[in-house]
């Protein structure tokens, strides 16, 4: 099984190092007539440079991390790993969660010079990054208690329902998981967000009143409407909309605020509010929980074979080891959703692009949609195959068409 494993891992590296060179040689083919006039020739030069740095610093991630990982496979280090921890600890609940611990800080570790590199260094010389080293190093800190707040004992339940139920614990697994999702969901923005950013209710003044008057005109309540202090990390413009019912909110960034029109502003949260409006947000979750219905269901069915842990050079099965096992093996799965996601949710933004333009103005939604995304310096002539594979929103050429 491990020859499988490594295949694996191999062809999913050459499929995205492949499509980040289709999508790279794609970047320097002449722009659609309705994109030509966004970048002078400057812009242009600098948007391929930038995405040319990414997609390096990608492919030598990619490779560094491959590599370590096949050697970990191949001389039996995560078998080990399990020793070690079991020749200390008799309690099985324990072991998983040390064993699972010490990985997501390795592999924390693994990734950390390429994440400074990208943050420190391309995106400081292409004028994004506003991250401080003491942001950072607080970012990292306040992430990790989050994951230990949250994460921990959703875990370690997950394991005790295993130890407990066996072979039908995937199914309260999943009420459990799907539970926190729809929490997170609901009150995520105004629980957690507050801990990495300042959220501000937008103050009076014409923005407002444009806002409000626009709310109105659609029948929808303007109750959770936020700033964010975006701006302390990048320079990048967003905006977002999370929750349902009462708990519905919308945030938008400092740096859209400073860099559109009131018109422009306003076309984006009419783009959000459009998402709420057609359901998007409600659809994804309830897709995203079948979804992970369906893995659950497969990882209770894997569970029974010894052979997950065998693979990596257990003498006796574990949880923690089958569960590496199998989340390696279903990567085939993952791309195959993320296909079938990344087309709903482009569709979805379409859609909520229309919505815009049909219920406030077509020509700002156009000129917001052009600033945000030669602002960040996107790919005008990004690869379809790319756009497949990893565009949750569609190329900039397809909704400026769309909105007309």
């Amino acid at each position: 099984m491990i020859e499988i494993i490594v295949l694996i891992l191999v062809a999913a590296f050459i499929l995205e190092a492949s499509l980040e060179q289709l999508n790279q040689g794609s970047a320097l083919k002449k722009p659609d007539p309705l994109v030509a006039d966004l970048y002078d020739k400057s812009g242009r030069e600098k948007s391929i440079s930038y995405g040319a740095e990414r997609n390096r610093l990608s492919l030598i991630s990619g490779a560094f991390s491959l590599s370590l990982l096949i050697l970990a496979l191949t001389f039996g280090w995560f078998a080990e790993l399990d020793r070690f921890i079991s020749n200390s600890i008799n309690n099985e609940l324990i072991i998983s969660l040390i064993f699972i611990g010490l990985l997501s800080v390795i592999s924390w570790w693994i990734s950390l010079p390429f994440t400074l590199y990208s943050t420190f260094s391309i995106e400081k010389r292409y004028g994004f990054n506003k991250t401080t080293p003491k942001l950072f190093i607080s970012d990292s800190i306040k992430g990790t208690l989050v994951s230990l707040v949250i994460g921990g004992p959703v875990l370690a339940l997950v394991i005790w329902l295993y130890q407990e139920f066996q072979e039908s614990f995937w199914i309260y697994a999943w009420f459990l998981v799907a539970a926190v999702s729809l929490f997170m969901f609901m009150f995520g923005t105004k629980l957690i967000l507050p801990l990495f950013n300042k959220l501000t209710p937008l103050p009076n003044g014409a923005l407002k009143t444009a806002i409000s008057n626009y709310c109105d005109s659609q029948g929808y309540s303007l109750k959770n409407l936020y700033v964010m202090d975006g701006s302390k990390r990048s320079t990048k413009a967003n905006a977002f909309f999370s929750g349902l019912g009462k708990s519905k909110t919308i945030v938008l960034f400092d740096t859209l605020i400073a860099k559109l029109t009131q018109d422009e502003i306003v076309a984006v949260l009419a783009h959000e509010i459009g998402h709420y409006k057609k359901r998007h947000t409600l659809a994804s979750f309830i897709a995203s929980n079948f979804q992970t219905f369906a893995i659950f269901a497969l990882f209770g069915w894997a569970l029974q074979y010894e052979e997950l842990s065998v693979a990596l050079g257990a003498e006796t099965p574990s949880f923690h080891l089958s569960a590496l096992t199998f989340f390696i093996l279903l990567t085939p799965l993952q791309i195959l959703l993320g296909l079938i996601n990344n087309s709903l949710s482009r569709k979805n933004e379409l859609a909520a692009d229309t919505f815009a333009a049909e219920t406030y103005k077509r020509a700002p939604m156009r000129s917001a949609l052009s600033k945000i995304s030669t602002d960040s310096l996107s790919n005008l002539t990004p690869h379809p195959l790319y756009v497949a594979f990893n565009y949750t929103h569609p190329p900039l050429v397809a909704r400026l068409r769309n909105v007309g």
